[in-house]
């Protein structure tokens, strides 16, 4: 293996490595993770609101969320592709500009996404507060009709709803995941075309396509607060949380590639 196949190898090597580091514990969180046995009072009304189904479930989710931007990153990357020489190879074989440029871009993506995932993990999972249809979905024996019980905080109980499945769910509620990734995933994608794409020609389009990805990413979170599954505070740290996420990490992507100079912008002519 020469000198340059060496460097690509522990590169890759050293990227899985940082992103299986973040994504494990993720991993951890969803299997083993067990949150804050937060009680409650029988009269808040916030924790009231019946079950319903999410208007964005997960699948589509992670489907459009982490999909979306890896086929807008492999079509513009594949598009600006030239004959310049390789300058990367593994184990003799030359890898394409442009097949490095995906690689690296979407694994900047994928672990700024376990970043916020993991961040958002530990705030549910530390915090334990409750969905607001967290009564419905509980149904905890305690009698809410004694006078004792109104004014009482409620942390001695059990569930006995007939959604056991959901009963730790129901105390994940801040922040949300939902609107955390979803607008990790879509400000990622507007920043990446903002930085990846110069245009004067048909900066209107690139405008329009920033502004359609992160309207989705403000449905997603909305739908969250309408279908009773978040707090308006709730769904809006978890913005905050996936915007400061995605800024940080196209801004350390940007840096990066342009020191390693692989990150050229599409200039369009008048």
């Amino acid at each position: 293996m020469d000198r340059d196949s060496k460097k690509l190898f522990h590169k890759v090597i050293v990227d899985l490595l940082c992103l299986g580091s973040v994504g494990f514990p993720v991993l951890m969180f969803y299997m083993f993770g067990s949150p804050y046995q937060r009680g409650f009072f029988c009269g808040d009304e916030s924790i009231r609101y019946p079950f319903k189904e999410s208007t964005v479930s997960s699948s589509i989710l992670y489907t459009v969320g982490l999909g979306l931007p890896t086929l807008v990153i492999l079509f513009i990357e594949y598009s600006m592709r030239n004959n310049e020489q390789s300058r990367y190879s593994l184990l003799g074989t030359p890898i394409p500009n442009w097949l490095y440029s995906v690689y690296n871009n979407i694994l900047w993506f994928l672990f700024g996404a376990a970043c916020s995932q993991l961040t958002t993990d530990i705030g549910k999972y530390t915090i334990g507060r409750l969905r607001p249809h967290f009564l419905d979905i509980c149904k905890p024996d305690v009698d809410c009709n004694n006078i004792i019980n109104k004014t009482k905080y409620n942390e001695d109980f059990t569930c006995g709803g007939e959604r056991p499945n959901k009963f730790t769910d129901s105390r994940l509620s801040f922040p949300s995941g939902h609107s955390s990734l979803s607008f990790y995933c879509m400000v990622y994608l507007a920043l990446y075309l903002q930085a990846r794409i110069k245009t004067s020609k048909y900066g209107m389009a690139r405008s329009l396509a920033q502004f359609v990805v992160i309207l989705m990413a403000v449905f997603c979170a909305l739908s969250r607060v309408s279908d009773y599954k978040h707090h308006w505070s709730d769904v809006l740290a978890g913005a905050i949380l996936g915007i400061t996420t995605a800024t940080i990490t196209v801004s350390q992507m940007i840096n990066c590639n342009n020191k390693k100079k692989i990150f050229k912008r599409i200039k369009c002519k008048d």
